[in-house]
């Protein structure tokens, strides 16, 4: 195989995955916002009396939601290690994106201080 066609695949499977991943991050912070804000008037209600939460069941869906998401996740990662050199980066880029993100800047940012001066007064 050519050196060239490795590079980018390597390249391209990255910068794939990091996207990707630092998508799911962006949408999965939108998401537990939504959710909450949400579930806010719910606990405020159940807290005065006025709903009746069965914490047990939702609690039990929320664990086999969890449960179907880490399955899914699973047939994805083995999907991607089976297509070689651009899933093995595409894996890499995603976990990158997922953790790191674009919050890196390239140009160093100068700090500025501001400081109080004293009058003499």
């Amino acid at each position: 195989m050519d050196a060239s066609i490795v590079v980018l695949q390597v390249i391209g499977g990255f910068t794939l995955g990091a996207v990707i991943g630092y998508i799911l991050r962006t949408l999965g912070k939108i998401a537990l916002i939504a959710i909450g804000l949400s579930m806010l008037p719910v606990v405020i209600l159940w807290h005065f009396g006025v709903l009746y939460v069965d914490w047990g069941a939702l609690n039990r869906l929320i664990g086999e939601f969890a449960m179907w998401i880490g399955g899914q996740v699973e047939s994805i990662e083995e999907g991607l290690a089976g297509a070689g050199v651009f899933g093995l980066s595409s894996v890499v880029g995603f976990i990158f994106g997922l953790v790191a993100g674009f919050g890196h800047s390239v140009v160093p940012v100068e700090k500025r201080r501001f400081v109080r001066v004293k009058s003499s007064e």
